[in-house]
């Protein structure tokens, strides 16, 4: 790995960084209240708005709303019957396990409506749903709305596949997308003049949704403006020089990534005051160095653990192959990421080289939920120690 390449690359991003920056503040200013209250990325609170706005009965008192979002489904290829949703209700009941995220109704149909942005999907979360509502309800009158940041289908662990395609030939089933789908609506929603409250939360509604699908004009134009810079640094340069410059560049990240998980952990090791072990290979450590020297050795899998009881409770990442690394934790789920580990109880963030980027995305989560940073007090309530 070419050191000078990689001194001459960081110096010119930075550069890059500091022009892009400065001009960013010449752009308007804006403020969004639920990612300032940092309720944006959850699920149950989109549920909610999505609740209040298809509900005829409430306080915005506009009940085509509903009437839009069913000619929606319709159009998206739905054999629904009724044209005006009657009935709302946020996390219907199953059973105690059990609670559908929005169920519609009306006249004629019954409408269990998933809502997944980052969360995974649960064993048999559909089907159950299903197999619910048609002992109790005529089968053909059911329909399932799987909703996704890009309107992706649930996975086998929801609902079997021929399940899924049964529901797609009879136009029971659809994918729905926030990126386009909701946008759409929302976009075409009819608000008077005199309203300004509710346009602005629907403003802002907007907006959130344009930032859970990467569309904010803001960031789409920063990205614009790194182009730009990028172009009139390197575009001149051939083929050949560009990808010796991108092979440096995926070599030193790899190895830098290494050297900040080797902290990160070591961090945690000492925060634990001798309650968790370092591991390495499949061997225990409590010598923070000789564990060192076997992650650099080889990073087959390393951590921490901690013994609990009868239960062995792993944080780790992994390398899987080529030096893509998967980061690993027992019993809890990264947000937003799928779960690539096939070691039960077990969830990950993704393996591609932004896999570090991805870990300290599950890790803000955690210490946004606890407000605390990970080394003090989210470690201490993962692990169950207590001081």
């Amino acid at each position: 790995m070419d050191l000078n390449l990689i001194d001459e690359l960081c110096t010119e991003m930075s550069s890059i960084r500091i022009r892009v920056s400065k001009n960013r503040l010449t752009t308007p200013g804006s403020m969004n209240i639920a990612e300032i209250m940092n309720r944006h990325h959850l699920e149950n609170q989109h549920s909610n708005i999505l609740g209040f706005l298809l509900n005829p009965f409430e306080k915005h008192h506009h009940p085509e709303f509903g009437d839009y979002f069913l000619k929606l489904l319709k159009s998206k290829g739905l054999n629904l019957k009724g044209n005006k949703i009657s009935y709302v209700k946020r996390e219907d009941s199953t059973d105690e396990a059990r609670r559908i995220d929005l169920f519609l109704e009306t006249d004629r149909d019954c409408i269990i409506i998933e809502n997944k942005i980052f969360a995974e999907d649960q064993a048999n979360q559909v089907s159950d749903y299903l197999t619910f509502l048609e002992e109790r309800k005529n089968e053909n009158s059911v329909f399932i709305v799987y909703l996704s940041p890009f309107g992706k289908d649930p996975t086998e662990k929801s609902i079997c596949p021929e399940d899924l395609l049964y529901l797609k030939k009879q136009q029971r089933y659809v994918a729905l997308s926030y990126s386009v789908d909701i946008l759409d609506w929302l976009n075409n929603l009819k608000i008077k003049e005199c309203e300004s409250v509710l346009q602005a939360g629907i403003i802002q509604y907007i907006d959130i949704v344009k930032a859970i699908t990467n569309q904010r004009k803001e960031v789409f134009d920063m990205n614009q403006e790194i182009a730009k810079e990028l172009l009139s640094v390197y575009g001149a340069l051939s083929r050949e020089e560009l990808k010796e410059k991108m092979i440096t560049l995926y070599e030193f990240q790899n190895n830098i990534n290494l050297v900040l998980f080797i902290n990160f952990f070591e961090d945690i090791f000492k925060e634990s005051n001798g309650k968790m072990l370092l591991i390495c290979n499949g061997n225990e450590y409590q010598n923070l160095l000789e564990w060192k020297d076997s992650v650099i050795q080889c990073q087959v899998k390393f951590g921490v653990r901690y013994h609990c009881e009868d239960e062995v409770l792993d944080l780790f990442v992994r390398d899987l192959s080529s030096n893509k690394f998967v980061f690993a934790s027992k019993n809890k789920k990264l947000s937003g990421f799928g779960k690539n580990i096939k070691e039960e109880g077990y969830f990950s963030a993704q393996e591609p080289t932004s896999w570090f980027l991805n870990a300290l995305l599950g890790i803000e989560d955690w210490e946004k939920r606890c407000k605390s940073k990970l080394s003090s007090h989210v470690v201490k309530d993962w692990f169950g120690i207590k001081k």
